[in-house]
């Protein structure tokens, strides 16, 4: 590496944030999120793929910015890419979230969760970024929720599902279990993860250990982020949206919000 690009890495962090790679005209080619940007800054330079080499001729300078949050350095940076359009940031100009949960009922009434190519014009519960982290989560949205296997389509018999044998599932699979009961395990399903009518607020670290952070989301709304001294008690939601710098909500700000939820445990989310 060159001593120009070790020059840059060291003057960089070790903590979880966003990044800025700018050329030399100081205009933005690359922004990314790491929960170490020292090293992920590292990575780049040491790369030998086509991104990387290019990323090498360019930079002049990288600035970052400390998040403590993985969360607000998700949400943060899927915004920064949408507004600056980076050089190399083609891919994530788009949406990441291209497969989606839809219902709809069967023909024999009850209501089958799969996961699909996402389509704007249907209503989507959640969505993922590969159809087999779909698939994954169906399977143990099945199981949680006592639902039935061959209903949403992940085990393929004409009789009992898996799930029914091992008592898991109350027999929707072979019309045991009638439609109304089934879907009610469905409806609660849905109503517990669908954002529209969420108010919540998601609590994680801050920038240092006497910081917190705070993401506001108001009916189903992604509103922005704040930091608050540990000392400076949040007590009622007037205060925080004093503190909240705003942010846009799109739907990819719903399923980064959602699907981070989904596999890593934050300090606390408090509904309202």
């Amino acid at each position: 590496m060159s001593p120009k690009l070790l020059d840059i890495v060291e003057s960089t962090s070790s903590k979880t944030g966003i990044y800025y790679i700018h050329n030399e005209k100081g205009d933005l080619i690359y922004i990314g999120k790491s929960k170490n940007i020292k090293k992920r800054v590292n990575q780049h330079f040491t790369g030998t793929n086509q991104k990387s080499k290019k990323i090498q001729r360019d930079v002049y300078t990288v600035t970052y910015e400390e998040t403590g949050s993985e969360l607000i350095a998700l949400l943060k940076e899927s915004e920064e890419i949408k507004v600056n359009k980076p050089l190399y940031n083609r891919a994530q100009r788009k949406t990441l979230f291209n497969w989606a949960l839809y219902s709809e009922k069967n023909e024999k009434g009850y209501i089958k969760l799969s996961v699909q190519n996402a389509d704007g014009r249907k209503k989507e519960i959640t969505s993922f970024i590969s159809v087999q982290e779909g698939k994954t989560a169906l399977f143990k949205i099945t199981e949680k929720y006592n639902l039935c296997q061959k209903v949403n389509g992940l085990y393929n018999t004409k009789k009992s599902c898996f799930q029914y044998d091992i008592k898991q599932c109350y027999g929707a699979c072979i019309d045991k279990e009638q439609p109304l009961e089934y879907n009610k395990r469905v409806h609660q399903f849905i109503d517990e993860n669908t954002f529209a009518s969420n108010n919540m607020v998601i609590i994680d670290r801050g920038r240092t250990h006497n910081e917190r952070s705070a993401i506001l989301i108001e009916n189903g709304i992604y509103k922005g982020f704040c930091f608050y001294d540990l000392n400076y008690q949040i007590t009622n939601l007037d205060i925080l949206r004093k503190l909240i710098i705003p942010m846009q909500n799109n739907r990819d700000t719903k399923n980064i919000i959602q699907s981070y939820l989904r596999k890593h445990k934050v300090m606390k989310v408090i509904s309202f």
